[in-house]
This record gives structure tokens, C-alpha cells and sequence, in this order.
């Protein structure tokens, strides 16, 4: 693994390269090594290049800071080192040698890769090379197997550890405890780990949250941990037992874990000599619960005989208790990617702000969390996170709803939960029961495309240019594509607007809100003509981002007005005023994708285009758009992107301290 990590940061760079100078920064070498040995197809880490620098150009998710004093003695000589490499749902891929080749930055502190598509065994990273300063690792939401990686129990100084969601297997190590003693925070949930919980976790005197939910673990939790931690972070062990779960540990627990070797956290109090005489107590036992066993099966015969004979005799009881008794049921059902630790509970704790009123939902914007606190070398607090923030939907309720009703409410949400597409919002969870539904969604930090298109006009505005537009137009298409396929036909938005499509930290956009108002109302019959109003909806989104207009201003058909200029041959006029500057070049990709909105505002629902036709054909007018620019564009003009807009910050060091694995 260290040869094969060698060869990928001497590949990083040509030879030429190499034996001309040496790269800008000392950390550029792991940086670009990792970078070729990721699959990237998003694009994502485009911004990091040979001829640029990870700390002055603002290579994306990595954050750099000066070395302190007392590391170097002159730091104003010294150049910025990488601190922190925070890379989360990016659908970035590879083995495990990609996480390796991150290993030689030897100032890291901060490295979260979550919600990836990394593979390969964790055991063959050496991360011990990052034990003088890493304190958090957020790993989770990935595909790494193997065993619990030996060298993470190097990290000495490591506050916040998050394995979840991957496919570790073997045992957490019994020593953990012992070689961790500063860590806040340890998820390993959803994994296949066995064995029993080490009786060293119970040592860590700073543990302050814990979950270890959805593994094979074995045996009793130690006394410890059950008075601290609740009993959702040892759910989903179906042979763990003990408080705080309701499962009692019988004799067969005490015995097959109460002895075994490395066993922490089981009873280790039975004796070898005394086995044989525990061998006849339990032949004894066996024989007198048979006996009892036969007596109890009796009279429980005996008395489904009498229910039997009573039900005959009584009148059957009306539909409606069922039904009331069948949608009382509450559940809660978390989706790949949400916190582990989500529960209606700690939703309700959350710190929430309410966003906005709908008709089919009040949302509210909710910090869950919030105890993170990050301290670099110097004791100095960092910023701290407020919690993990999600989006919550509470939905309306809606009166005389039966039965099926609330069964297709909850397959359409667990539906839902299961779309995962860059260009869509996902749903991360959701609470459901007689009298509530509430899903928990992304939250999507900069806004919706109509404040874009919209807010603050005038002359302090910095113009959202055309290849911006673009792209978001590219997106939207792509996202609402995406939806009515993966629906089989049969969903549609139904209420598409540019306020309910959002912008990312990434400058992309996700359609959000898709299907609402069939979960408040579902729906058994597929509807393709709704589907079609969808295409309607979004070519006023187009003609918005063309016109620069509102549907919401005045008293104008924008579809309308629209064709109407066109047909009287002003269709220079439609064009907003802030794209002027981009016309001389790109005035043929705005008419392209003029023809393209009309065609989806056609009066005529069989006359438009279904979204994936939409979506092709924007990626066309993007595609010519980049081979003219690429043979005719200014040397000023080449390399202008969404990112360098001034219109939207991205912000992508922020990290969630809440496992969302």
C-alpha cells in the first residue's frame, strides 16, 4: 500500500514536471496523488490543478491555515499548510488507496469524506502519520470493509470518529477505550461488526455520544455505558441484552460471553470449576420450564377455546376502531445518508426556524445537535457548528383520511426516501402517526433560483451571467428528468415553481418539494397529463431565466408575452437586460433556448416535449455553447464560471457533527 501510494503522488505530476520545479505547496503532492486516484464524475475537485495552489486558489473543501509559532520559528516564512479536507457527497469513488494517499498532510486536522462511494479495506490506510494533530474523521457513508482499522488507534489526540454506514466486519477492539481516551463521539452504526461491547468503552470518561445500532454485536452492555447512553444506540443487535434495551440477559448469555476471552463488557464472574455444577442447575431448569411450558400451552388453549366461543356470541366490532388503531402506529424510518441519531425526540430539541408556509406543508429550518466543539493545537476554540441542519416538512392533515389512505402516504414517503440524484433534494427521514407526518429533507444553503433571478435588482446587482444560467437551467432539467422517471410515470410535481428549485453550496441546483401533493392526497392511478404540466411549469422557469421577469409581477402571461414578441420578430426584446454583456457571443444559445421554453409552454399538452427530451436538449445548446467558447472566447471571458460568481458563497469546510451517514 505505501509503494502504491508513492507511485500515485509521483503520478500526480508529469516527469517534466518534476525535474523542473517543485510544487507551490508542500501539500499539493498528497492533494493531486488523491485526486488521481479518485473516480470523479461530477467533477467535483476540477478546481485542483497542477499550475494552481490548494491554499491561495481555494482548491474546493480544503482549508488552510498557518503553522503557530511554536511549529515554526519564523511563520511568516513559512507558507499555509492544509488543515482541514472536507469532501462530503460529492459522489466521489475509488479503494481505499485514495484515503491513503491523504495520509502525507501532515498538518490535517479536520478530514470528512462522507457520503461517497469509497471502497476497499481501511485496514490497509496507515493513518498514523496524522496522529500530532487529526481530531475529527468522518468516514461514514461509504463502502469500506474489512476490520476496524488498527492504525485509527493512533490517533491519540482524535475528539470525533464516524465509521457508520460502511461494511467494516470482526470485532471492535477491546483496547479502544484505553488507546482513544480524548474522543467526544464514536459512530460505528449500520456495519457488520460482532463480538461484544468492550468494557474499555466504558472508561472514556468524555464519551458523550455513542452508537453502535445496526451491527451483530453479542453479549451485555457493559454497566456503564447503559447509564449514559439511551437505548437507540445499541438498537439493532438482536443478541446485545441488558439495560438499557428491554431484552434481559438470561443464563445462556452469562455463559457464552461471561467467559470468553476478550470479552469486554461481559460477566466474567462464573468460575471454571464450578461448570459442571451450572451444567445439572441447567438440565434441572430445562426440565421444570418443559413441565411449565406444557401447563401454560394448556391454558392457553383453553382460553383461545373461550375467546373463540365469546367472539361467536358477540356482534363484530365496526371498521372504524381498526382503522383507528392502524394509523395510531407511529414510526420513524431514517434513509442512507440521514444522522443516526435521528428520532422525533431530538428533532423536537432541535433549535427551529420557520421558513415558510405552503399549501401543502409548513417548513422549518432545524439545527439538530449543536454540542460540537472544535479546539485546535493551541486550546484556542474554532468556529463551532450549531448541529446538523435539516429541513423539516411538517405536512397538513387532512380530515376524513382512511385507512389506505395512510398506507399509500407511507409507501409513497418510503418511495421518496429511496431518490438520490445531484440534482434533487433528498429525504432523509420521516416521522409518521395518527396525527403528524413530518419528512426531514437536505437543507440547501443558498437559496432558490427566483431569489437569484429576482431579489435586489438594481444598480448595485452583480448580473447572474449566461453560462450561470445556463447550467442552473441544465440542472433543473436534469433533476425534474430524473423524478419522473425514477417514478415510473405515475408522480408528478404538480405545483413547479423557481422558488421551490434551490441552489447548493456547489452552484448546482435540486428540485425540491417533487410529489407533495399527491403524499397529502395520493393518488392509486398514474397521471401521465400531470407529468406534462410539469413541462409546462418549467418552461416559464426558462422563460424566468431568459426574461429576467417574475410570473408573479403584474397581471402578464409570461408564456403568453412570450410568444407574442416572438411572433411579432422582437425577440431581441425578450432577452433580460443583465445578459447584454454575454449577446454578442451566446445570442445563439439564448434563441436555442427560447425555442426550447415554448416548445414546453405549448398549449397543445401533447405538443411538449416529456423531460428527459427537455433535458437532452439543453445539454446540446450547453455543449455548442462550450465549443464556440473554447475557439472564440477572450482570454478574459475563458474559465468564467459559476464559482466565480459574486452572487453566491460557497461554503463547503462546514461539516455537520452529527453523523449523516
Amino acid at each position: 500500500m505505501a509503494l502504491r501510494v508513492l507511485f500515485l503522488m509521483l503520478s500526480a505530476f508529469p516527469a517534466s514536471c518534476l525535474a523542473v520545479a517543485a510544487p507551490i505547496s508542500p501539500d499539493a503532492v498528497p492533494l493531486l496523488a488523491f485526486k488521481s486516484a479518485c473516480a470523479d464524475p461530477a467533477a467535483a475537485l476540477v478546481s485542483w490543478t497542477e499550475a494552481s495552489d490548494p491554499c491561495s486558489d481555494r482548491w474546493r473543501g480544503i482549508t488552510c491555515r498557518k503553522p503557530s509559532p511554536p511549529t515554526s520559528p519564523s511563520p511568516s516564512s513559512s507558507p499555509p499548510r492544509v488543515r482541514r479536507v472536507v469532501l462530503e457527497g460529492l459522489r466521489l469513488g475509488g479503494d481505499a488507496g485514495a484515503v491513503a494517499a491523504l495520509a502525507g498532510l501532515p498538518m490535517l486536522s479536520f478530514l470528512s469524506l462522507k457520503n461517497n462511494s469509497f471502497t476497499g479495506s481501511l485496514g490497509d490506510v496507515d493513518f498514523s502519520t496524522l496522529a500530532p494533530h487529526l481530531k475529527l474523521l468522518y468516514l461514514s457513508g461509504n463502502g469500506f470493509s474489512g476490520r476496524f482499522p488498527e492504525s485509527v488507534l493512533r490517533l491519540r489526540h482524535l475528539r470525533r470518529l464516524d465509521l457508520s454506514g460502511n461494511r467494516l466486519t470482526g470485532t471492535i477492539p477491546p483496547e479502544i477505550g484505553h488507546r482513544l481516551p480524548s474522543l467526544l463521539t464514536l459512530h460505528l452504526a449500520r456495519n457488520s461488526l460482532v463480538g461484544p461491547l468492550p468494557a474499555s468503552l466504558g472508561a472514556m470518561s468524555r464519551l458523550a455520544k455513542l452508537n453502535v445500532s445496526g451491527n451483530h454485536l453479542q453479549g451485555r452492555i457493559p454497566k456503564r455505558l447503559a447509564a449514559v447512553f439511551p437505548a437507540s444506540s445499541f438498537a439493532g443487535n438482536p443478541e446485545l441484552c441488558g439495560a438499557p434495551l428491554r431484552r434481559r440477559c438470561n443464563g445462556q448469555h452469562h455463559m457464552v460471553y461471561g467467559g470468553g476471552g476478550g470479552g469486554g463488557g461481559a460477566d466474567t464472574s462464573h468460575e471454571p470449576k464450578r461448570g459442571r455444577t451450572r451444567s445439572n442447575d441447567r438440565w434441572m431448569v430445562a426440565m421444570i420450564m418443559a413441565a411449565v411450558g406444557a401447563a401454560v400451552a394448556s391454558l392457553v388453549a383453553a382460553a383461545l377455546c373461550g375467546v373463540l366461543w365469546l367472539k361467536d356470541k358477540k356482534p363484530e366490532r365496526p371498521r372504524a376502531s381498526s382503522r383507528t388503531s392502524s394509523m395510531a402506529r407511529e414510526e420513524t424510518v431514517r434513509f442512507d445518508g440521514c444522522c443516526v441519531e435521528f428520532d422525533v425526540c431530538t428533532l423536537m430539541r432541535g433549535a427551529a426556524e420557520m421558513l415558510g408556509k405552503g399549501a401543502t406543508a409548513t417548513t422549518y429550518r432545524v439545527a439538530m445537535g449543536g454540542d460540537d466543539v472544535i479546539v485546535d493545537d493551541a486550546g484556542v476554540v474554532e468556529e463551532g457548528k450549531a448541529g446538523e441542519v435539516v429541513v423539516v416538512k411538517r405536512m397538513r392533515r387532512r380530515e376524513g383520511a382512511t385507512r389506505e389512505d395512510e398506507r399509500r402516504k407511507r409507501e409513497l414517503a418510503r418511495e421518496m426516501g429511496t431518490w438520490r440524484h445531484a440534482n434533487v433534494v433528498s429525504l432523509r427521514a420521516f416521522y409518521a402517526s395518527a396525527d403528524e407526518l413530518l419528512l426531514v429533507f437536505d437543507y440547501v444553503p443558498n437559496g432558490s433560483l427566483h431569489s437569484l433571478l429576482h431579489e435586489n435588482r438594481g444598480p448595485a446587482r452583480v448580473p447572474l451571467e449566461w453560462q450561470t444560467r445556463l447550467k442552473l437551467a441544465q440542472d433543473a432539467a436534469q433533476g425534474l428528468a430524473y423524478l419522473h422517471g425514477v417514478s415510473g410515470g405515475k408522480l408528478a410535481h404538480r405545483h413547479l415553481t423557481s422558488s421551490n428549485i434551490l441552489v447548493d453550496a456547489g452552484g448546482n441546483t435540486r428540485v425540491s418539494d417533487f410529489a407533495l401533493l399527491q403524499l397529502l392526497v395520493p393518488a392509486p392511478a398514474a397521471d401521465e397529463a400531470a407529468q406534462k404540466q410539469d413541462v409546462n411549469a418549467f418552461g416559464v422557469v426558462l422563460l424566468e431565466i431568459l426574461t429576467g421577469r417574475s410570473p408573479e409581477d403584474g397581471n402578464v402571461d409570461l408564456a403568453l408575452w412570450a410568444r407574442t414578441v416572438v411572433r411579432e420578430e422582437w425577440t431581441s426584446e425578450v432577452f433580460d437586460v443583465e445578459l447584454l454583456p454575454s449577446r454578442g457571443g451566446a445570442e445563439d444559445e439564448m434563441v436555442a433556448l427560447l425555442h426550447v421554453a415554448l416548445l414546453c409552454v405549448a398549449d397543445d399538452p401533447g405538443e411538449r416535449p416529456r423531460m428527459a427530451v427537455v433535458a437532452k436538449m439543453i445539454e446540446d445548446i450547453r455543449d455548442r455553447g462550450s465549443k464556440r467558447s473554447r475557439y472564440s472566447a477572450s482570454p478574459s471571458q475563458v474559465g468564467h464560471s459559476y464559482e466565480s460568481s459574486p452572487s453566491i458563497s460557497e461554503d463547503t469546510t462546514r461539516s455537520t457533527n452529527a453523523s449523516s451517514s
